[in-house]
């Protein structure tokens, strides 16, 4: 576990905060370490530096560090592009980090972990979020890459979100009182099908978010 780690569980466990001083002292590391330490996680909007008075207190933003930085790569650069599904996810978990969600789960997408995508809790209520990427026009499998897909991008991500909804649902049905969110990336195919059935799932309790690649987040 690196330093970095060290202070973010310290932190997610002291939801009050902790100053630079507190963190050295809970570490065993020395103070000018941890000072720079909270500051890059500062400037990743992992933490917040509360300096309204002294000594600067440490809290966490409850964002995790993105999962997506260390998912292994395939040959065909799918998993570069922000519109991956393991992408959108961290533009979600950095979204619920500037709202003050407190994120309690993130499933590795690269490894096609099972479970819901995100879960967090914002305003005192639970949210579970499932995330859909829009569909790439060459195989991830690197035996694969050369290869272009037949099926066109705006006919699988129809399945795509249709897959999406129906894990909400039986979310929603298994957790009533929670919020629960189905997210995709902002593209016009998406967009079109939100238009059309997002007022059905409102109804039924579900919100549909549309997620630019500037991490800026629209509900639907």
């Amino acid at each position: 576990m690196t330093r970095r780690d060290d202070v973010l569980r310290l932190l997610a466990d002291h939801p009050e905060g902790l100053t630079d001083a507190d963190l050295a002292r809970l570490t065993g590391a020395l103070h000018p370490a941890i000072n720079q330490v909270c500051r890059q996680l500062a400037a990743e909007q992992l933490i917040h530096r509360d300096d309204a008075f002294r000594p600067i207190v440490n809290r966490s933003t409850g964002a995790l560090p993105s999962l997506v930085a260390a998912a292994p790569r395939s040959d065909s650069g799918y998993q570069d592009e922000w519109f991956w599904e393991g992408k959108v996810v961290g533009l979600v978990v950095q979204h619920l980090g500037r709202l003050g969600a407190y994120v309690r789960s993130v499933a590795d997408t690269a490894t096609k972990a099972r479970g819901t995508d995100i879960v967090a809790t914002l305003d005192g209520r639970t949210l579970h979020i499932e995330v859909k990427g829009w569909p790439s026009t060459v195989y991830a499998d690197p035996a694969r890459a050369h290869e272009k897909k037949r099926t066109n991008p705006t006919v699988q991500a129809k399945h795509w979100m249709a897959e999406a909804v129906f894990s909400a649902l039986r979310l929603r049905a298994k957790h009533g009182d929670d919020r629960v969110v189905a997210a995709f990336p902002s593209f016009p195919r998406y967009e079109s099908l939100a238009a059309e059935v997002g007022p059905v799932l409102a109804r039924a309790g579900i919100e549909l978010w549309l997620v630019a690649e500037s991490g800026e987040v629209s509900r639907r």
